[in-house]
């Protein structure tokens, strides 16, 4: 396994935990569950992956450009999320709430949003690297 699967597959385990948390946590805190968001904090642990040890090459040209790859679908993943979810927002509050959407939905978007992104971002990572491995 490279060094940059291993990146992504701690970026998916943080993200799941982070996930997983706010799920379990909600039916007891119920807004105050997203703190359990705060674990992505721990994201940039998949960077110490990729540090160089000596001489040796890290990341090379296939790797970037599957990180470039990665990094272009979690984001367009993350933008149409979130305006799917907006667009939903706003034909709700417009029938039901007189035009007002509460500010906690918009929390939650945003932090919902930061888990789309760098999920999708590790599993594109993951699934490129399984075809490759499987095409070699």
């Amino acid at each position: 396994m490279t060094a940059t699967e291993k990146s992504a597959w701690t970026e998916l385990i943080v993200v799941a935990i982070a996930t997983i948390g706010v799920g379990c946590l909600l039916p007891w805190l119920g807004n105050r569950a997203t703190g359990m968001f705060g674990f992505l904090g721990f994201l940039p642990l998949s960077m110490l992956w990729l540090r160089r040890r000596g001489g040796e090459v890290v990341v090379d040209e296939r790797d970037q450009r599957i990180q470039q790859v990665a990094s272009h679908l979690g984001m367009s993943a993350a933008w149409m999320v979130t305006f799917l979810v907006l667009i939903g927002f706003v034909f709700w509050s417009s029938q039901f709430n007189e035009g007002v959407v509460p500010t906690i939905w918009l929390t939650w978007l945003v932090w919902i949003q930061f888990a789309v992104c760098y999920g999708a971002h590790a599993i594109v990572y993951i699934v490129a690297y399984r075809r490759l491995s499987i095409a070699s």
